[in-house]
């Protein structure tokens, strides 16, 4: 009987260290991708410049259509 509970132990202890390094395997492709993500958007260079042009083309826009309801009526 406890030859059974040995190697029942034994079994589940290797089958739990074989899921943790899948994990880990894993995780660091994850890791990997994920800074590689994150360095494509940095080189972007989103600026305080583009905002305003997206603010004021959007002001224009709103304008515009605020004049052809006028129109209409």
């Amino acid at each position: 009987m406890n030859k059974y509970l040995a190697i029942i132990t034994t079994v589940l202890v290797l089958t739990q260290i074989i899921r943790v390094a899948q994990n880990h395997i894993q995780l660091r492709r994850q890791k990997i991708l994920f800074k590689k993500q994150v360095g494509e958007l940095a080189d972007m260079e989103i600026q305080k410049e583009d905002f305003e042009y997206q603010k004021k083309a959007y002001r224009l826009i709103v304008e515009r259509l605020g004049n052809k309801e006028d129109v209409k009526e």
